[in-house]
């Protein structure tokens, strides 16, 4: 996303708020897998926060053990990637000697791009029905962190999510404000024209009215705290753009749409082409005498 994309290593401190013995850990190869696996397992209780996180990763690796669970099935480290993305989860307790689920909390490893973080947090908190940050029981998690993360605390931790939540936001705002930019100058364009070979203005209207439509559902949607449904509107956008766009029946004898980062102008490029002579797969018709 855009102004946020760098490299980041980050770590965050999540609360556990329920966990099920519905995953096992497949003993020759130290693999997550669900309950229903054939294969010899042990069980291990893997939470409701990890198996958010998880769920939300986009084609992970299947999670290897680091760590297996013992006596306590939920007391466990394990690692997964996802693209660019590398992410270490470690289960342990911090109160109440791990009795209760309420006790156990995550410490979430995220080394990738900055935007990739971002997101993945902003969609883990969006579909969460808790705050992940805010552990239930202050007093010894404030212990926990002294002794094993003395460089965190309960206020940084909370500051750490809240900030990646909100950088999400911004660049998808940014990204709604792009596609206004480019709604207008498209709008423009066709306001300035009445009549092109190859272009109709009538449709070109509908496209932009569309679009106009699509900007409002991503603005909606991004307050949802929905940025998938904000990526197909900005899809459904781009779509309109190029249909509208009368630089489209200016240059059409080249075909091949590029659109640049802003869709500031839309043009066509001839290196993305496949042309019918240098394909033998793509059969040449001689329509000429049809005619």
């Amino acid at each position: 996303m855009a102004g946020y994309t760098n490299n980041g290593n980050v770590v965050l401190i999540g609360q556990v708020t329920k966990a099920k013995s519905n995953h096992r850990v497949e003993k020759s190869t130290r693999l997550l897998r669900n309950d229903k696996f054939p294969g010899n397992t042990e069980v291990v209780y893997l939470g409701n926060l990890a198996s958010a996180i998880i769920a939300a990763l986009e084609s992970p690796d299947t999670p290897e053990f680091l760590e297996l669970p013992g006596y306590n099935e939920q007391k466990w480290r394990l690692k997964t990637i996802s693209g660019p993305l590398t992410v270490t989860i470690t289960s342990d307790s911090y109160w109440g000697l791990g009795l209760l689920t309420s006790g156990y909390l995550n410490v979430i490893e995220l080394d990738g791009p900055s935007s990739v973080i971002a997101r993945l947090v902003f969609d883990l908190v969006a579909s969460s029905s808790w705050q992940p940050w805010r552990l239930k029981h202050a007093g010894s998690a404030r212990k926990y962190l002294s002794k094993t993360r003395p460089n965190i605390t309960i206020e940084s931790n909370e500051k750490a999510w809240l900030n990646l939540v909100k950088a999400c936001k911004q660049s998808t705002q940014e990204l709604i404000q792009v596609m206004q930019h480019a709604i207008e100058n498209v709008d423009k364009k066709i306001r300035a024209i009445d009549e092109l070979e190859g272009w109709s203005k009538s449709k070109a209207e509908v496209s932009i009215a569309s679009a106009k439509y699509d900007l409002n559902i991503a603005r909606e949607a991004l307050q949802d705290q929905n940025i998938p449904s904000v990526e197909r509107a900005v899809s459904r956008i781009e779509a309109a753009l190029i249909e509208a766009n009368p630089d489209n029946a200016m240059n059409e004898e080249n075909s091949g749409l590029v659109i640049d980062k802003n869709l500031e102008s839309i043009r066509f490029d001839e290196d993305l082409v496949i042309k019918p002579e240098e394909d033998e797969s793509i059969p040449l018709l001689d329509l000429t005498e049809s005619e």
